[in-house]
C-alpha cells in the first residue's frame, strides 16, 4: 500500500542522491544546494504523479520532461559551463520515452490520422454530401 509517508521518504532519499551524485559529476562551483533547490520541483511533481497513480505512459512523459527542466534549470544556474556530456545525459529519459512511445503505437497497430489528405474536398454541390442525387440545368 502507498502511503504518502513512504512516498515521501522514497522521493526525499531519491532527490538526495541524486543531488550528491550531479554534485559528483558537475563543477566544483556548482554545489549541492544550488543542485538540490534546481530538483526540487521536479522531485515534487514526480512524487506527486506517482501517489496519484498516473497512468505508466503519462508519468513516464512527466519524469522525462521535469527532468529536461530541472537539467536546464542546473545549467541556468551554473556559474561555469558544464561538461558536454551533461547534454545527453538531460536528453536521454525524452529519446528514451519517445521510442518506447514509438514502440507502444507500432505493437498496439494504430496509424496516425490522415487528415485531409488524398481525400476529395467536399463542396455544397457533391451529391454524396447531400445525399440527392445530381441534377442537370436549373431544375
Amino acid at each position: 500500500m502507498r502511503t504518502p509517508i513512504d512516498i515521501a521518504i522514497m522521493f526525499a532519499a531519491l532527490w538526495l542522491l541524486g543531488s550528491m551524485v550531479l554534485d559528483h559529476l558537475t563543477p566544483k562551483e556548482l554545489t549541492v544546494y544550488m543542485i538540490a533547490a534546481a530538483t526540487a520541483p521536479a522531485v515534487i511533481g514526480t512524487g506527486l504523479c506517482y501517489y496519484l497513480r498516473f497512468p505508466k505512459i503519462d508519468f513516464a512523459l512527466i519524469s522525462a520532461t521535469l527532468w529536461l527542466v530541472a537539467a536546464l534549470t542546473i545549467e541556468w544556474i551554473s556559474p561555469v559551463p558544464l561538461p558536454s556530456f551533461l547534454i545527453g545525459a538531460a536528453l536521454a529519459p525524452a529519446l528514451i520515452v519517445g521510442a518506447i512511445l514509438h514502440w507502444y503505437r507500432y505493437r498496439s497497430g494504430e496509424r496516425r490520422p490522415t487528415w485531409g489528405r488524398h481525400q476529395p474536398a467536399r463542396t455544397g454541390l457533391d451529391a454524396s454530401a447531400t445525399g440527392e442525387p445530381p441534377t442537370l440545368g436549373g431544375d
